[in-house]
């Protein structure tokens, strides 16, 4: 066990297996394997310890047993009550592959997702599976850049025709498909960290439900004294171990000063790359824009907005950003530093606040419906945003700042795994 990982072992699907069975309803099953993977992860971070291996793998598979100790005692104490009807499940990577998989094997067609406004708001699950299915076929199509893309857009398939139009205005809207009755999803952020090398911690953001209660994820980063933070990892409730996540972000800083976020997925669907306006003469991290699923988004500031947030992270600059889906943009008249207009469309799909209640930290919000990848991706960048803001460098002796531009993501996975 000492020295690199593995991460298609045997103890990589144990870690994950207790979760998987929880997800399919046999919970006698999972709290059978909570226990025999608490035992393994457990010996093999013991291994770890004595071996050669780096102390911030050792402290992910400890991690890892935490999570799973807590999910046990969840289930015993469940099974006690003699119910699981109420469940809280954190989410694993069936649930966001079966997002992306077509109905009943068939192919979304151009009427499937030109319906009226009424008819979608009668569809809305089917819908959600439209958003995943289009970013997946734009990524085919287009190979990694929608946006930018040479190909010829009279040979796409006909059912991604609508989200390839370069009048964006004209795009099917996606926001305003959402069913208004959905709940919103809120989600609780708790913090820890570990020393793990001589002017290095790992640094954990925990995403719990909106008890307080259920680790559903964790972003991931390494703080160092002699570099600035520029990837992170956002890891669902099963992938804590080294070598795998969600999502992956890196944050490259801009000429201006302020950052592009850039995340990728497993399954990989392609980059979502989110370009801050005026990103080679302006600091600000917002309004910050990006294309998913053929669709317009932008995060807008607190003081956009309109309002601000104070306390400590206000006195530093930092607030909460707003997400909204856009119809049109188009370049503020007069501007000389690349300022930006645009024209909203439907209501504010992500938001934040500082505490929240349950003893959060802080709190993310969003509106129901929302496909599992595009929360992820949310999640992914606006904790690494907190990170980055809560955590700011001291110094960049080996000039990863610089050097971010065309690393490779595998050598983003491995400098956090």
């Amino acid at each position: 066990m000492a020295g690199n990982v593995d991460a298609d072992n045997k103890i990589y699907k144990l870690a994950a297996m207790p979760f998987m069975l929880e997800r399919k309803g046999d919970y006698d099953e999972a709290v059978k394997v909570y226990k025999s993977a608490i035992t393994v992860l457990d010996e093999a971070a013991k291994i770890y310890k004595k071996g050669n291996a780096l102390k911030i793998h050792r402290k992910m598979f400890e991690r890892q047993v935490q999570v799973h100790r807590e999910r046990l005692a969840y289930l015993e104490d469940l099974k006690h009550k003699g119910s699981f009807d109420d469940i809280i499940l954190p989410p694993t990577i069936l649930d966001a592959m079966e997002e992306v998989e077509s109905e009943d094997g068939k192919t979304w067609s151009l009427t499937q997702v030109s319906n009226t406004l009424q008819e979608m708001a009668n569809l809305s699950r089917s819908l959600i599976l439209v958003n995943c299915q289009i970013r997946k076929s734009l990524n085919t199509f287009c190979k990694d850049n929608p946006s930018q893309s040479t190909k010829d857009i009279s040979t796409a398939p006909a059912h991604l025709l609508p989200f390839l139009n370069t009048d964006t205005s004209q795009r099917p809207s996606f926001s305003l498909t959402l069913s208004p009755s959905a709940p919103t999803v809120t989600y609780r952020i708790t913090h820890s960290s570990e020393l793990v090398n001589l002017g290095m911690r790992s640094y954990w953001f925990f995403v719990k439900d909106s008890t307080n209660t259920h680790v559903l994820y964790a972003l991931q980063f390494v703080w160092s004294n002699e570099e600035p933070i520029v990837n992170t990892v956002l890891r669902r409730a099963g992938e804590f171990l080294p070598g795998i996540g969600a999502t992956s972000v890196r944050l490259q800083k801009t000429k201006g000063g302020n950052f592009r976020m850039i995340t990728r997925t497993i399954p990989d669907m392609g980059a979502i790359t989110e370009i801050p306006d005026g990103e080679v003469q302006r600091k600000d991290w917002s309004p910050r824009r990006f294309e998913y699923g053929g669709r317009n988004f932008v995060w807008k500031s607190a003081a956009a907005e309109g309002k601000k947030e104070g306390g400590m992270f206000g006195s530093f600059g930092f607030s909460w950003e707003t997400l909204y889906e856009t119809k049109r943009v188009w370049a503020k008249s007069g501007s000389r530093t690349g300022k930006m207009e645009d024209e909203i469309v439907g209501p504010r799909l992500c938001w934040g606040e500082k505490k929240g209640g349950n003893g959060a930290d802080h709190s993310i919000h969003m509106v129901g419906d929302l496909d599992i990848y595009f929360r992820e991706h949310l999640l992914a960048v606006q904790l690494s945003r907190l990170a980055r803001v809560s955590y700011p460098p001291q110094k960049d002796t080996k000039g990863v700042e610089v050097a971010t531009v065309g690393v490779s993501w595998l050598s983003i996975a491995s400098s956090l795994a």
